[in-house]
């Protein structure tokens, strides 16, 4: 087949992004996998399943809206300033959703005085996220406005070295324990001291922002190793794993950052863009699901929990997971369809702000 044909037929599928669909749905359940309990009893299987495979899945949407907002944004020159809006508003919903629950996590973990709340709330809303999943939004949103901003003033090389550079100290945190420099290490730790974590959106969310760009301006470039995908996807998940057996070996402070995971995600993208779906297949409702199981899965987790301090059997992994995912999914559905016939109930600020109002103040 020539060149042309190939990328005729690799254009045509890429308009319909079914396949995308799916995977992001795998993705969404692999997010919930690797916030459950220990799955596997195995600790160097479980370490491989949650910590290499599992954490495929934010750098993979960290590309796939990166690659769409780029798209949009030739359709729109508003577009970034209206997704990003949009974005905002779903997130500071969802961030009055698990107040209570932030709130009951840091009276149990941390010993802050009620004058030290309202900074502990900036902080939850603009960098770690009111809950431990919800990071990845304001990661996100920062990636996006930086990347572009630097774009307009340097070309994809410049930022491709700096999100690399950035890339690099943060995953100083997974490689903590082989730092043999100790001046390094202890400027590391006062890092953290200050600021908690490397896992946001300036040392791990923007590499990934800045390949979606990428990939969506050179899409053209990248048609003729349509053929190699499948071959580049073996090759480099293999080194992803050999990667993830080096992090297993010496355990450093956290698993967040692994260098495989930016050419194997972004082969991934690519391949899923290229993938046929099933006409009966409803990608839409998937697209759907995959999004609330985001949102709404820690709140399965914690019902979850409450189980097995009340039933003894409810102690099996596989059954906690089993039943998270369910319940996940039945209130995800309750949600859609609630958000399909009542529209004007899904975001209500005004209400939200009430309720947790009242709530802190028992509290306070």
């Amino acid at each position: 087949m020539e060149l042309g044909t190939i990328g005729r037929s690799v254009k045509e599928k890429q308009m319909s992004t079914g396949g995308l669909d799916v995977v992001k749905y795998v993705a969404a359940i692999l997010v919930i996998c690797f916030h459950c309990e220990r799955i596997f009893q195995d600790p160097a299987i479980n370490h491989l399943f949650k910590n290499v495979l599992c954490r495929v899945a934010v750098p993979y949407f960290l590309i796939s809206t990166s690659y769409f907002v780029r798209r949009g944004q030739t359709q729109s020159s508003d577009y970034i300033k209206q997704y990003i809006k949009s974005l905002a508003k779903s997130y500071l919903f969802w961030s009055l959703i698990y107040l209570p629950v932030g709130f009951i996590w840091v009276q149990q973990n941390h010993s802050l005085s009620p004058m030290l709340y309202p900074i502990a709330l900036i902080v939850g809303v603009f960098y770690t996220g009111m809950y431990y999943h919800l990071w990845y939004i304001p990661a996100m949103i920062f990636g996006i406005i930086f990347v572009q901003w630097l774009l307009e003033k340097v070309g994809y090389i410049v930022l491709f070295v700096f999100s690399g550079v950035a890339y690099g100290f943060g995953s100083l945190e997974t490689y903590y324990a082989y730092i043999e420099n100790e001046q390094l290490k202890k400027f590391v730790d006062q890092y953290l001291r200050l600021f908690l974590t490397t896992r946001n959106g300036l040392f791990f969310a923007l590499v990934f922002v800045v390949v979606g760009f990428f990939l969506w301006d050179y899409q053209e470039k990248f048609i003729r190793f349509h053929k190699y995908l499948i071959t580049l996807l073996v090759g480099l998940g293999t080194l992803l794993v050999i990667e993830g057996s080096v992090v297993y070996a010496n355990v450093g402070i956290d698993k967040n950052f692994m260098w495989m995971l930016i050419p194997f995600t972004s082969c991934l993208f690519c391949w899923s863009l290229s993938i046929n779906v099933d006409e009966r297949i409803d990608v839409k409702r998937l697209r759907a699901l995959g999004k609330y199981y985001f949102f709404i899965h820690p709140l399965c987790i914690l019902w979850t929990a409450t189980l097995v301090n009340s039933y003894a059997f409810f102690g099996n992994t596989w059954l906690q997971l089993t039943v998270t995912l369910i319940t996940t999914h039945l209130l995800s559905s309750l949600v859609i369809s609630l958000v399909q016939q009542l529209p004007y109930y899904y975001f209500d600020l005004k209400v939200m702000l009430q309720v947790n109002r009242s709530y802190l103040e028992k509290f306070i």
